[in-house]
């Protein structure tokens, strides 16, 4: 089984899946992104023949999956700051007809207020927290 979920990291492939994963998690956060990145990190640092002197051909370049990944979590961000900054009115009318989402919205606020900058940094390794963060 473990040889399986390993062949599925190899591959010039990986980088997109990686960043595709990373960008569609801000919107779809039950995607295993970060369960992807660590996989292909994993394989990458394992096969890298720091302790046989060979590198295989088909092992993920480390360099290549840090920039894709990171990449990709930038990108998601803006695409979701962007989709909020120009929906925002709209999102504003649909949650002030839900009293649950107006004081969710009220309690997030009040939390951004007394320590923003922490908080989105924390909420980034919350599942579900950028999505909710981003807006």
């Amino acid at each position: 089984m473990l040889e399986s979920v390993g062949s599925l990291t190899v591959g010039p492939w990986i980088y997109a899946m990686v960043a595709l994963s990373v960008l569609l998690d801000v919107f779809l956060p039950v995607l295993p992104s970060g369960v992807l990145v660590i996989t292909a990190a994993t394989t990458a640092a394992a096969g890298s023949g720091a302790a046989t002197g060979q590198v295989p051909h088909a092992v993920p370049d480390m360099l290549a999956l840090i920039l894709s990944a990171a990449t990709a979590s930038v990108l998601g961000d803006l695409v979701a700051y962007r989709l909020a900054w120009r929906g925002g009115k709209r999102l504003d009318r649909a949650i002030a007809r839900s009293r649950r989402l107006t004081s969710a919205q009220e309690h997030l606020g009040a939390a951004l207020s007394r320590g923003g900058g922490a908080l989105v940094i924390l909420a980034r390794f919350a599942p579900a927290g950028r999505s909710v963060v981003s807006y």
